[in-house]
């Protein structure tokens, strides 16, 4: 077998289908949840979800819930002070959510700059899909869900691709 057949087999998809599920669940609950602030039940929800996904892939992984949900909360109150909308506010939300997200990754794996800016490009595409609370149309929470969960989940598995040694305490020296 060639090795880009190789490569392409090799690709965590399942890791990728974890990742899409768990963020689109989270994301649909917290929209379900509370119509009326599903932007910020949602973001918390998912972020939350993702969790379940990084419990055994990065070390201390709890503390992704409580980057995700500081990330989510601070870029929703910033898009409620500037009263951004649609990909303008997934710009924000992936900037400031992938940064506080990007602080636990960088530690874990090399390139993990990259985490922000595909959060950035993610996030717009996603809430340029997102109902508005008041009419909330389920395809169309369930895609502004997906395809962002899709894009961060091939990032995710090209990142964890690219690992960065362990780091052993001085005391165990």
């Amino acid at each position: 077998m060639s090795d880009q057949k190789r490569d392409i087999l090799s690709f965590d998809w399942a890791l990728v289908f974890y990742w899409m599920t768990a963020t689109t669940a989270g994301w649909l609950f917290g929209w379900l949840l509370w119509p009326a602030l599903a932007l910020v039940t949602a973001g918390v929800l998912a972020g939350a979800a993702q969790y379940a996904v990084l419990a055994h892939r990065i070390h201390r992984a709890w503390r992704w819930i409580l980057a995700s949900a500081f990330g989510w909360l601070a870029s929703v109150a910033f898009i409620v002070v500037a009263a951004g909308t649609g990909a303008l506010a997934g710009l924000v939300i992936g900037v400031i959510t992938g940064t506080a997200q990007w602080a636990l990754l960088r530690r874990e794996v090399h390139w993990s700059g990259w985490w922000i800016a595909v959060s950035a490009m993610a996030w717009s595409v996603g809430l340029s899909l997102a109902p508005s609370p008041e009419a909330v149309l389920l395809p169309r929470v369930v895609m502004s869900g997906v395809m962002p969960s899709l894009m961060m989940g091939v990032t995710l598995e090209l990142l964890l691709r690219n690992r960065k040694p362990a780091e052993t305490p001085a005391s165990e020296e």
